[in-house]
């Protein structure tokens, strides 16, 4: 029992890192067990870092992930540099104080750009996050005018630099363990080809291969979210409504449609906030998930979800909805530390599949028909359609 309930913890886990790891290990291996290097492969590795960073960019910043966007400015930037240090300085860039202060930079900003997650691209923050990262790289210029560089070296290895790579790779690591994201994944294997790609920056093809392959598996991230996003909804990770509209062609021929409505969201949303009330819906989509462990739940509407149970009749659909009701009801939320717990009600409605009913349309809007003539008059109940 215990082995099975290791691996329903752990699997989903590995099969989470195994594409950008394999990408990872792709190249590693390929770099150290390749003999001869060639100006052609580096230069299509080069070619094909600077279109996936131009592809990935414009994603990114289209549909505004700012997390992301920032984490990868900071590379494509880092790349640009560091082969402007070398065509300055030949062989010995690697000994001058521009590239220690580069290379600390690099990963520090990498670093502070990963824990920004919250952030959006086009938000108030991105003029903060731009001057910051001007103020840096003019700081590191300065220093290095005056052949001053952040460095303290053991056994030919930068240290300072070093560790904030590990803190980046091992806090990316920590999320990825702890919230199982596909994204945080992402990051880690992209920051190790960044780290790889520096530490083996004295030779063309390490370069350019190690900052590629970041790039394609930042790209990577990018079409999973694309996709995730379209059937998931992002703050709940239930159904979306366009999963519903899709999966909604091949309901069985008999089934109950549940849905489960906050009472007074709107007032709700504008008296605690957005982020305040995403928690919220978190924790309610939380309860609502586990007592229906068996059933699918879809968040249909920013207040709304919608269970379609597919082993249940109507009385039995309707004992269920009300039995949630009480529960929720009965809790209260704790959405911050320093406010006090919330008291929240919802109100349910339920609908059975009929033999004239042509399509899953009709059954939802008879639920929401009953659901609205309830809610003119009361709110926390249960009613039929």
């Amino acid at each position: 029992m215990r082995l099975h309930q290791t691996l329903e913890k752990y699997l989903p886990l590995i099969g989470n890192m195994l594409i950008p790891a394999t990408v990872f290990a792709y190249g590693l291996f390929g770099f150290l067990l390749q003999v001869e290097f060639t100006y052609d492969h580096s230069l299509t590795y080069h070619w094909l870092f600077l279109s996936l960073s131009v592809v990935n960019f414009i994603l990114l910043l289209y549909f505004n992930q700012g997390r992301l966007l920032f984490f990868n400015a900071v590379i494509v930037l880092g790349y640009i540099l560091l082969n402007h240090l070398k065509i300055l300085f030949g062989s010995e860039y690697a000994a001058t104080p521009w590239f220690e202060n580069l290379v600390f930079f690099l990963f520090l900003d990498l670093l502070i750009f990963y824990r920004i997650h919250s952030r959006k691209f086009l938000g108030k923050a991105s003029l903060l996050i731009s001057v910051t990262i001007i103020l840096e790289y003019t700081l590191a210029e300065q220093l290095s005018r005056y052949g001053i560089g952040i460095s303290f070296y053991y056994h030919r290895i930068n240290i300072y630099p070093t560790i904030i790579a590990l803190a980046v790779c091992l806090v990316s690591l920590y999320y990825a363990i702890r919230d199982g994201k596909l994204t945080d994944y992402n990051i880690f294997f992209a920051s190790l080809c960044i780290f790889c790609g520096v530490y083996y920056s004295d030779n063309h093809q390490g370069l350019s291969m190690f900052f590629a392959l970041s790039q394609i598996i930042i790209g990577i991230d990018i079409i999973y979210n694309l996709v995730y996003h379209h059937y998931y909804d992002g703050t709940t990770e239930l159904y979306s409504r366009k999963s519903y509209q899709h999966q909604s062609e091949h309901f069985p021929q008999k089934y109950c449609l549940g849905i489960i409505s906050i009472d007074g969201y709107d007032k709700l949303r504008s008296t605690l906030g957005r982020k305040a009330v995403n928690l919220v819906v978190k924790m309610l989509s939380r309860i609502i998930a586990q007592n229906n462990p068996d059933d699918t739940v879809y968040r249909y509407d920013d207040d709304e979800f919608v269970v379609l149970y597919k082993t249940l009749d109507k009385k039995e659909t309707f004992s269920r909805l009300d039995e949630i009701r009480r529960l929720i009801a009965g809790l209260s939320f704790e959405y911050s530390v320093s406010q006090k717990p919330l008291k929240l009600t919802v109100s349910c409605s339920v609908a059975e599949k009929k033999r004239s009913d042509l399509n899953a349309t009709e059954v939802l809007s008879r639920a929401d028909t009953a659901m609205r003539k309830t809610l003119k008059f009361s709110h926390n109940v249960t009613s039929q359609g």
